[in-house]
């Protein structure tokens, strides 16, 4: 019973906190604007607690799978002062994009910390070549430093991992760093086939261990959060261009699945840096009624100077949240069957 009570504990302020952080930066924009904001909420469903301030009602309710930020004039104009709908173009977009970007920033800063403290991070330098391996054959050698691959610039080992499967076992370049001097090589990745006939390409290399200093963590960390927030923007592109179906989609049920299944401090944490770049990134898609859609939008008013029709702006709302709203079923109908 109390694993259960944790758990939930940890489902609904991993949930609840990201939403939190992402509809304050919508709110603290939004007064810096100037703009009046009638309600500030957090959670759907029954109210556990409200408070009126001297502008702004303050809402919590009993499940934190959302939340919003009521502006007055932004779903009806209001001609009234500090309404949303009377803003200047850049003023909409900037209230529109804070809550993505709280949420982008949250999620890099607290991965950049959770790496730069935890983590054991690989160098590019040999340590040594493993036998009858495309490395030992072309000569690569204890010391060498992996500098370039197919003319890319290597700062980390993953993404020699990374051209390598994208190669496909094709000839590749290699720039290394031996005593001072560059040395280009040319070899054929070795090929392992596994025993589903899945095949794999190496070089048969195994690289050092880097020492563990202040310089070295920061480095590392930083690219190691480049690659962190380039690999979700990837995915959204292999999304839309088909690569990465809907049944690998994940929504709040398989979400709560991963949370459960933390075992200590340093993966809840790095789940909820996950998560919140996730969300920011997600929601900032070109898609109404998402902020991206929202802010596509107000760009479009701004280059024909005119504010679009409101029965054409609320079909194009409401056509985008039934798309939502199907999209999610699925996910969620996809996310129990993974569970079950």
């Amino acid at each position: 019973m109390l694993n259960i009570l944790l758990n939930i504990i940890k489902i609904a302020f991993l949930l609840g906190f990201l939403i939190f952080i992402h509809e304050g930066g919508h709110f603290l924009v939004a007064k810096l604007c100037k703009i009046k904001v009638k309600e500030f909420s957090i959670g759907f469903g029954p109210i556990i607690w409200k408070k009126q301030g001297k502008e702004t009602k303050y809402v919590l309710r009993a499940i934190p799978l959302g939340g919003f930020v009521n502006l007055l004039g932004e779903e009806e104009a209001v001609d009234e002062e500090g309404s949303f709908s009377k803003a200047g173009i850049f003023k909409k977009i900037a209230i529109l994009l804070a809550g993505g970007m709280v949420n982008i920033i949250f999620g890099l800063v607290v991965y950049f910390i959770l790496t730069t403290t935890t983590g054991t991070f690989v160098s590019t330098t040999v340590d040594q070549t493993m036998e009858n391996y495309a490395a030992e054959v072309v000569g690569i050698q204890q010391g060498d430093k992996i500098l370039q691959v197919n003319g890319k610039e290597i700062k980390r080992k993953s993404q020699i991992d990374k051209i390598l499967e994208k190669n496909n076992g094709e000839e590749i370049q290699i720039l290394i760093e031996r005593n001072n001097e560059q040395i280009e090589l040319t070899l054929n990745p070795t090929i392992e086939e596994n025993k589903n006939t899945t095949r794999k390409y190496y070089l048969g290399i195994i690289f050092e261990v880097a020492e563990e200093n202040f310089a070295n963590n920061i480095y590392y960390g930083f690219w190691d959060t480049v690659e962190f927030s380039t690999s979700i923007v990837d995915s959204v592109k292999e999304l839309f261009i088909g690569n990465i179906g809907v049944d690998q989609l994940t929504g709040p049920v398989g979400i709560s699945e991963v949370v459960v299944k933390t075992e200590n401090s340093s993966q809840f944490i790095y789940i909820l840096a996950l998560i919140s770049l996730s969300l920011g990134v997600t929601n900032l898609l070109p898609i109404p009624p998402l902020d991206g859609g929202k802010i596509l939008l107000v760009a479009i008013e701004g280059i024909i100077r005119r504010p679009i029709k409101e029965k054409i702006n609320a079909a194009i709302q409401m056509t985008g949240f039934f798309l939502i709203m199907g999209l999610a079923v699925l996910v969620t109908y996809n996310d129990v069957l993974r569970i079950f």
